[in-house]
This record gives C-alpha cells, structure tokens and sequence, in this order.
C-alpha cells in the first residue's frame, strides 16, 4: 500500500463571510503553508455537496486535505503551524477561527486499508467523494475492521464500478479512535450513481448485515459527499 498520511481540516464558516475567507484561505494561508512546509506534497479543499435548505447552508462543511510527504511528517503538526515564516498568517487564521468559523477540527491520520483499484493520476486529484467517518465501542473495533475490510468493503467495490477508488485511514493520538474511508468518483454525476447504487436491490442482504452489525459496534458515524474546490499543486 502506497498511502501517504493526512491531515483532515473540517470547519464551518459564516455564509456572509465565505468569499473573504476563502480569498485569504485559498490565496494566502495555504499557499503560505505549502512554501513553508516541505513535509507537505499537496493541499486539497473540498465543499460539501448536495446541501438545501437554509440552515444546512449555513453549516455547510469544508474539508482540507494536507497530504505528508511520510509518515514521520505526521509529529510535525504543530511545529509545522508555529514556524516564523507563517507566523503573521497563522495569526489572521486564528482571528477567522475565533470569529466566523465554527465546527472546526484537526486530525492527523495513518493509512490502513486501500482496495487495489486504483486512479491513474494518483491520490487526491479534483475528484468527489464520499467520506464515512466513525467512532467505535472499543470492544467491537477489531473484528467490525476486519469484517469491513475483508468482506464488506471488497463487495460494495465490487457491485459498485463507479467507485474509482477506495481507502481508509485511522486518526493519530486521539481519543476516541476515528476511522475514514474514503470513496472516490470520477465526477459528480457518477458519485450521485454510486450512491443510488448502495440502495440497489442485490444489495438488500449486505446493507441488512451492514446494519446489523453498525447498530451494536458504532457510537458515531457521519457520511457526508464532497466537491474539489482547490488543490495545489497541479
């Protein structure tokens, strides 16, 4: 498996303010971040897709991808944020963050699974996807994996040829435990193909032990579709 580690970045921002944000965001701070932090190969943001009504509007997530060069990368975060040279744009984000963002986070993740259908240009280009975020009783973590990976997963792949590509990853130093997979599509249109094709009728059985076996072993879980809406370099 050839999987660089990641930083997951999830906030809010007020809809009013989203154009100022995302100007300094996109045009300054990551920018300032990629040329400071050579542990850094690659920033995507992706919004989220498919979000109506007013109130869910104004809780849209945003989610931004910092891919690690490797995984001794990974323990740099922090240093990585306090350097000299972004010190001035740290400060700027951290006035966004203390006045217009909410819902924000930060997690460090290793790579721990990948289906062997892979996407010709690589990890993380422009494409939708679909991220599943969980938390488990630790209990049932080991053997839910294991049934996930080793029999679920390869199945859905396999029912589903939209999926282009297929991962996971769990979360560094944190408690409780995170677990994401990530489901890549080629584009929106087949992204919104695969998830009709989750409820296709072949499929009653496995979403029929998915549930079985989620109800009792997951605390938390979130699914939530994404959308490219910047990515340096290339």
């Amino acid at each position: 498996m050839n999987v660089n580690p990641i930083m997951l970045i999830t906030l809010s921002v007020a809809p009013e303010k989203e154009g100022e944000f995302n100007e300094f965001y996109h045009h300054r701070f990551l920018p300032g971040i990629l040329a400071t932090a050579p542990e850094i190969i690659s920033i995507r943001r992706y919004g989220e897709l498919n979000v109506s009504g007013s109130l869910r509007w104004y809780n849209k997530q945003y989610v931004t991808i910092y891919e690690f060069r490797d995984a001794e990368s990974i323990n740099k975060g922090d240093e990585i944020f306090g350097r000299e040279g972004i010190k001035d744009l740290v400060m700027e984000f951290q006035t966004w963050k203390n006045n217009d963002l909410r819902n924000f986070s930060r997690i460090t993740y290793t790579p721990r699974w990948e289906h062997e259908r892979l996407p010709a240009d690589g990890h993380f280009s422009n494409r939708p996807f679909l991220l599943w975020s969980l938390e488990m009783k630790p209990e049932f973590d080991e053997e839910f994996q294991d049934w996930y990976e080793k029999q679920y997963l390869p199945l859905q792949i396999a029912d589903i040829p939209g999926w282009v590509a297929c991962r996971r990853y769990t979360s560094v130093n944190r408690d409780p435990v995170r677990h994401l997979t990530l489901f890549e599509s080629l584009d929106e249109s087949t992204l919104m193909r695969c998830l009709e094709d989750l409820r296709a009728l072949h499929r009653v059985g496995q979403n029929r032990e998915w549930k079985r076996r989620v109800d009792p072993a997951v605390q938390w879980h979130d699914a939530t579709s994404f959308s490219c809406i910047y990515r340096r370099p290339g």
